[in-house]
């Protein structure tokens, strides 16, 4: 695959592969690809929770350890030193064997026969997935020039409800028809074979870097460290990096209990709110990242902190949303009432890592990614979860399991209006 290779360094006005060549354009869509399988095999243990857990018997504090911090473990720790090879090494070679890992990780999920093995095979997906996202952020920071960037992403954030679309459609359909473990089996195949169309067909505008050099002490690239340490300098990052934690924290809290709360409160089938998930998430999810990316391309012309703002906006109003969906009389209500805060998690993508991007030195690109992972990733994806499964579990003992999830689930919205305030707060601090 032939491309320009030019000399501009990422933030200048252009990047450094022109944006006349084809390749950025085909690189972001097989990420587009890779992210989609990513969110597909993290999030389809979603849906298939409820069957696990009484196939199992498994408590709901359980469901949050597996679903949650199993995959986080390993997710947000490895995912610094990814990056820091990321800076360094092939990142196309980084991706493809990620997620090789974390696809053979997922078909291990469906041959589990007790909470330990699910809750290791879970671990083994977060390992492979760690290496996806520094390494793809990385290289669309390369690809594209400062004044798309914001819009690359956002496309790239569609992938994301795409990928919870075909886990939610696709896992309750193969849940009801065939049986939970089919379902992590067939979701872990297609996961292979794109690793082998990375591999072979993207090439890394670095050009060929050997792994031995990669490992070698380079005094021009940032120990994790020195990157903290610069990173530690601007106030505005930890703001952005609390804002998507707090994100993370409220949708994977919510995501992994899906099948609980539409189950025991509206007795629907799996199949049923599988596809009706997948189409809610899908649409809104969908609409919302590429929206968020458009709304940071057009409001940061106007003023470069205005996206940051429209994305706390965004949050805050969807807190009653998310509320009045938990407390829905009848499952289609409650469905299209998560549309809200499903809209809202995604929104914020663009404007967030573009930021992020911008604050970032090309020494610390990966790097500012894979920091707020490791943050995101403990928080939001392992302790959200196992937050909502500790309060539902508490709540139990003088509710029905029903309405104690329910009530868990609602204290769990007011995180968004939490993360609202740190947009408002980073755009603050970037304007001063």
């Amino acid at each position: 695959m032939s491309h320009t290779l030019m000399t501009a360094a990422p933030d200048s006005a252009e990047s450094p592969v022109s944006t006349e060549s084809r390749f950025p354009k085909y690189v972001l869509a097989v990420l587009f690809v890779v992210t989609m399988l990513n969110f597909l095999d993290r999030q389809i243990i979603s849906i298939l929770a409820e069957p696990i857990k009484q196939d199992l018997d498994l408590s709901d504090t359980q469901i949050g350890f597996m679903t949650g911090l199993s995959f986080a473990l390993f997710y947000t720790t490895l995912a610094i030193p990814v990056a820091a090879l990321a800076d360094k090494w092939n990142r196309s070679r980084i991706i493809a064997i990620a997620i090789a890992i974390w696809s053979a990780m997922t078909i291990a999920c469906g041959l589990a026969n007790n909470f330990i093995q699910i809750f290791l095979a879970r671990v083994g997906v977060g390992i492979g997935e760690a290496g996806s996202s520094p390494a793809s952020h990385s290289l669309i920071a390369d690809l594209f020039p400062p004044e798309k960037r914001a819009g690359a992403l956002g496309i790239l954030g569609m992938s994301v409800p795409i990928g919870a679309f075909i886990a939610y459609a696709g896992g309750g359909w193969i849940a009801e028809n065939f049986s939970w473990r089919a379902a992590f089996l067939l979701a872990g195949v297609p996961g292979i074979l794109i690793a082998l169309v990375i591999w072979f067909t993207v090439a890394d505008p670095r050009g060929n870097i050997s792994l031995k050099t990669a490992f070698q002490r380079d005094p021009s690239k940032m120990t994790f460290g020195q990157a903290l340490s610069v990173l530690s300098s601007k106030p505005a990052y930890w703001h952005l990096v609390a804002a998507g934690v707090l994100v993370q924290f409220v949708s994977y809290g919510l995501a992994s209990f899906y099948g609980g709360l539409f189950v025991r409160v509206h007795a629907i089938g799996y199949g049923e709110l599988g596809w009706k998930l997948g189409v809610m998430v899908g649409l809104s999810g969908g609409f919302g990242a590429w929206l968020g990316g458009q709304a940071g391309d057009y409001f940061g012309k106007l003023r470069p902190t205005l996206p940051l703002l429209v994305a706390a906006i965004v949050l805050v109003v969807s807190t009653p949303g998310m509320i009045w969906a938990v407390y829905g009389t009848n499952a289609n209500m409650a469905v299209l009432l998560l549309a809200i805060p499903t809209f809202a998690a995604t929104f914020y993508f663009g404007p967030n890592f573009a930021a992020i991007q911008k604050l970032a030195s090309d020494q610390t690109r990966a790097m500012a990614v894979a920091i707020y992972l490791l943050i995101a990733g403990i928080i939001g994806l392992g302790i959200g979860p196992v937050f909502v499964g500790i309060l539902s579990d508490f709540f139990a003992s003088t509710l029905s399991e029903a309405a104690a999830l329910q009530q868990a689930l609602a204290i769990l919205a007011l995180f968004n209006i939490w993360a609202g305030f740190h947009f408002w707060r980073a755009a603050r601090l970037m304007t001063e």
